[in-house]
């Protein structure tokens, strides 16, 4: 995925650019109820190097970290680095703040977010892996409410629906040709914008309910920087929104850490939680603008 790219190559810049890039001392922000969802993601360094690993998060606001020094995370593995392997308990022995230059952020060269630096007292293990802040189990798949697949499809057919309207208004098809192009490329061969090959997981939410969460990206396209249409649901048993957040993540299951019945979504991005009266969602960050930008050019005053 686009943002886990961008973290990677986060964390493995040289020494050279990092010293460019400005890691600047610790601000100590206030402590606010969104550290709990935060995430980050590592490389690893080579198996021969005594150093640990290096987590990266992007964090243009510098509020919400995800922990500070001494506070324990709970590690996500993928030896392969994309098939969750194992879990391992650490805590951040250093925090830093990391500031792009402005020169990058022009360069829109992947790395222009504002974020934060951790070092961790985990081994080197993983090729990859997802920190989120406490201390989690493995997270488990849960199967989603029977209903949710046939129930859903409406409300979710509605928002894409929405979605290809502006796309339409947006790339003005000249020819049926081309509007028959764009419509299946949008829909899909199954003529339903990839509701049927969105991967769904059971949650246990509040008052013993059950629902289901699921995240999502369209394809409506206009190569002009403008980011593509994403988003992460969380829906009750008959396939109704009951939260939803912008925002494309890859979903790994659910944990329970303490044990009151209600479950929390391990994502790329952070954690998915009840705070007792809503669902937090992480803030979730895309450079696909700037892909568009380095890979294209866009319509004559567009700029991404």
């Amino acid at each position: 995925m686009i943002r886990t790219a961008a973290l990677l190559a986060l964390c493995c810049l040289p020494t050279t650019l990092l010293a460019q890039a400005r890691i600047r001392p610790d601000p100590k922000p206030a402590r606010t109820p969104e550290w709990t969802v935060a995430g980050a993601q590592v490389k690893q360094r080579p198996m021969a190097s005594p150093r640990r690993p290096i987590a990266a998060q992007f964090d243009s606001l510098g509020l919400s970290p995800l922990g500070e020094r001494g506070d324990p995370v709970t590690v996500y593995l993928f030896p392969d680095g994309q098939n969750l392997g194992g879990v391992r308990h650490a805590r951040i022995t250093l925090r830093q703040r990391f500031d792009p230059p402005a020169s990058w952020r022009a360069a829109c060269d992947e790395v222009a977010h504002p974020g934060w630096f951790y070092s961790l007292d985990a081994p080197p293990t993983s090729q990859f892996g997802v920190v989120v802040a406490g201390t989690h189990p493995k997270p488990e798949w849960r199967t989603p409410p029977p209903s949710v697949f046939a129930g859903g499809r409406a409300p979710f057919l509605a928002f894409a629906d929405s979605a290809w309207q502006r796309y339409l208004a947006r790339m003005k098809p000249a020819t049926e040709r081309e509007y028959a192009f764009l419509w299946y490329a949008f829909h899909t061969e199954a003529k339903d914008a990839g509701w049927e090959r969105a991967k769904r997981f059971g949650v246990r939410g509040p008052n013993g309910h059950h629902y289901a969460v699921f995240s999502f990206w369209l394809r409506d396209d206009s190569k002009d920087g403008t980011p593509n249409t994403v988003g992460t649901w969380i829906v009750d048993a008959w396939g109704r929104p009951v939260a939803q957040a912008h925002g494309n993540v890859d979903i790994y299951g659910t944990v329970d850490a303490d044990g009151d019945g209600i479950d929390d979504v391990v994502t790329s991005s952070g954690m998915i939680r009840w705070d007792g009266n809503t669902w937090v969602f992480p803030k979730v960050y895309s450079d696909e603008p700037c892909l568009a930008r380095r890979n294209g050019t866009p319509p004559p005053g567009v700029r991404p």
